[in-house]
């Protein structure tokens, strides 16, 4: 058998029977305290259908990607942002509603101490910004450690007033790493063990989730580059991954007598890296391979963090759409070259690049947050932590200078507020028949279907979904988000079904926002509505026996028969007893080669080997005479390929 055929169907098989990276309620920490999810409808108002016949067709094919972590929609504050105690703030991250918030976050994390800052810490520390690799030198500059005392630093029981005010009964505590790193004591990994140690009893089972560190292998991190005359243990200079694996365990040892002590359970990540081996910083290149082999199986969790395109719209959500996918991509493949443990992955800080005000603050921030959020789901991470909900004037809650403005949410928090409550409780795969639009789905244990369509251009189109062999009821029900048509592309107005700014000193309908209806449509064999440009609607979808299969052949305004991608789907029916159907796109013309094998990777049956044209094409496959088990198809076309798992039962 082909070398590389071996590998790639090992690589393969150990991903599928990882259960999804931990997607089941007892491996994967995020799902521990999952619970099947009902759907609310919504108060709404009869709607009519557009006129017009649809253009674009979005099909709900109904593979399960696995059950949905609420804390996918956590949120973050930084300690340098105050008490975090106004009043409209407070009710707004009470509407937010996020799952968990990130304490004390950020680089800070590296130098905050929840008890009071201790006296073995240096004056002065490497910036490791500034560090030379000729001549294996940095700058110093002052430490500064904070504990929440200073009056203008969030304290930390400020932070857990916060949560309690909130509603908001989990967290995410990034533990303060550095220490470990720059403590002048005898032995300062026991000692940063030791107070985190503290914090855990402090915390009280108030909070499940911990890391360890701030994106420590980061040269702006405290803890980077040492003074290794300060040292008493024989630590080197610069960190490495091999050295944050070793102290990670004695912090996770510490830390999970700690809440032995308590009684409670706590979950605790370790930070990786993703494509280190091409980083600019010479210390990422090695950094997964030194944490996998030095933490084995002691963590309950893999931490990375991603900031995403700011400049054209178009960059904007295109990023969001697939990066996620190839951070997830590259983290399974490096779980299984490096040999690592498969762990469930958390985002614990995420956001669109600084340094565009006017697209941090636009409605265009709120696609791309609902963009990733979505990605999230179905890359199954398991914690999002988007960073920040309030510090300066393009956070998620204005706190820049102009008081009529003060702690007033922008654009994505109208977004974001809707969207937890419309998804439901188990993500399930969507083809879209255009580009432009993007389709994500989920169904409710009580059998609602929620979907999300995101219409990246500039152009109105009309949808019509296909629900194919799941079952819809009477109606379905639209909220319809789009922006305003001020400032260009970056509007900073959001409307939900045509209901705008509350006031001139609010950018939605803060006043409205649980009063706004739904639009409702009574189905009659068609779903179908209309996607203005640049907008993102909201969809539920009743629960029923009615099936509703749409046909390319009424879709107008496009070639239905040109793909937008190459995308190859789930065999239906699966399991298979005698026969199933194999669909797949090609966006191009291309040699195409579709083969079925069995699970050690024999190859079973050649259903396709020959030069075919962009387009939709399908393909029987008869299992008859198979016997019962996990059996892989696997499409290469040009450039392309993928794999999916086909399940025979007799």
């Amino acid at each position: 058998m082909n070398t590389k055929i071996s590998t790639f169907f090992l690589g393969t098989i150990l991903l599928i029977y990882s259960g999804l990276y931990g997607q089941s309620d007892t491996s994967n920490c995020f799902l521990y305290d999952y619970k099947p999810d009902t759907a609310v409808i919504p108060e709404s108002v009869v709607a009519e259908k557009p006129a017009e016949r649809p253009s674009v067709k979005v099909t709900l094919t109904g593979d399960t990607i696995g059950k949905i972590s609420k804390y996918v929609f956590g949120n973050a504050i930084a300690a340098w942002a105050g008490a975090h105690d106004n009043p409209t703030l407070v009710e707004g991250v009470e509407f937010l509603a996020p799952t968990l918030i990130r304490f004390p976050g950020g680089s800070w994390s590296n130098g905050y101490f929840f008890n009071g800052v201790p006296s073995d810490v240096p004056d002065s520390i490497y910036d490791g910004t500034t560090y030379n690799t000729t001549t294996q030198t940095a700058n110093k500059i002052k430490f500064y450690g904070h504990d929440g005392t200073e009056g203008w630093v969030t304290s930390t029981d400020q932070w857990y007033a916060l949560r309690e005010n909130t509603g908001v009964n989990e967290g995410l505590i990034t533990i303060n790493y550095g220490y470990a790193r720059y403590g002048t004591g005898a032995d300062p990994v026991a000692q940063a063990a030791h107070l985190a140690a503290d914090w855990v009893r402090y915390d009280n089972g108030r909070t499940k989730f911990w890391e360890i560190g701030n994106e420590n292998g980061g040269p702006w991190e405290y803890g980077w580059m040492i003074d290794t005359a300060l040292n008493q243990d024989g630590q080197p200079q610069i960190i490495t991954g091999e050295l944050y694996g070793q102290h990670f365990k004695v912090f996770a040892d510490s830390m999970r007598k700690a809440a032995a002590e308590t009684g409670d359970t706590i979950y605790i990540g370790a930070q990786i890296v993703v494509n280190g081996e091409t980083s600019w910083n010479f210390v990422d290149r090695t950094w997964n391979l030194g944490v996998f082999n030095e933490v084995g199986d002691s963590a309950d969790f893999y931490v990375i963090h991603n900031y995403f395109d700011n400049s054209s719209v178009g960059n904007i959500l295109n990023s969001a759409q697939t990066n996620l996918k190839q951070n997830m991509d590259f983290i399974k493949q490096d779980f299984i070259i490096k040999g690592a443990y498969q762990k469930p992955v958390a985002l614990t800080e995420y956001n669109m690049w600084g340094g565009n005000d006017e697209a941090s603050v636009s409605y265009i921030n709120g696609m791309q947050a609902v963009i990733l959020i979505c990605g999230l789901i179905d890359n199954n991470f398991g914690l999002g932590a988007r960073w920040l909900l309030i510090s300066g004037a393009t956070t998620m809650f204005y706190g820049g200078s102009d008081a009529n403005y003060l702690n007033h949410p922008h654009a994505e928090f109208y977004y974001l507020t809707y969207l937890q409550k419309i998804i439901g409780d188990l993500a399930i795969t969507t083809a879209s028949s255009n580009s432009d639009i993007l389709s994500y789905a989920s169904t409710y244990s009580s059998g609602e279907i929620a979907i999300i369509i995101v219409n990246k251009s500039t152009d109105q189109r009309v949808v019509t979904v296909s629900t194919d062999s799941i079952g819809v009821g009477e109606k379905y029900y639209i909220y319809s988000f789009t922006g305003g048509t001020d400032n260009g592309d970056f509007s900073p107005n959001v409307f939900i079904n045509g209901e705008g700014p509350s006031s001139p000193y609010q950018w939605g309908p803060y006043d409205q926002l649980f009063d706004i209806k739904a639009n409702a449509y009574i189905i009659e064999g068609e779903i179908k509505f209309t996607s203005p440009g640049r907008s993102i609607q909201m969809i539920l979808i009743e629960n029923g026996a009615n099936h509703i299969h749409v046909d390319d052949s009424i879709l107008v305004g496009v070639n239905p028969v040109i793909a937008s991608s190459f995308k190859l789907y789930q065999n239906y029916p699966n399991p298979v007893n005698s026969t199933t159907l194999i669909s797949y796109q090609l966006q191009e013309s291309a040699f195409v080669c579709l083969k079925v094998f069995d699970f050690q990777g024999k190859e079973i049956k050649t259903l396709v080997n020959e030069q075919q044209n962009s387009g939709n094409h399908s393909v029987q496959f008869n299992a008859s005479s198979l016997q019962s088990g996990v059996y892989f198809y696997r499409i290469e076309a040009g450039q392309y390929y993928d794999i999916k798992k086909l399940l025979v039962l007799k």
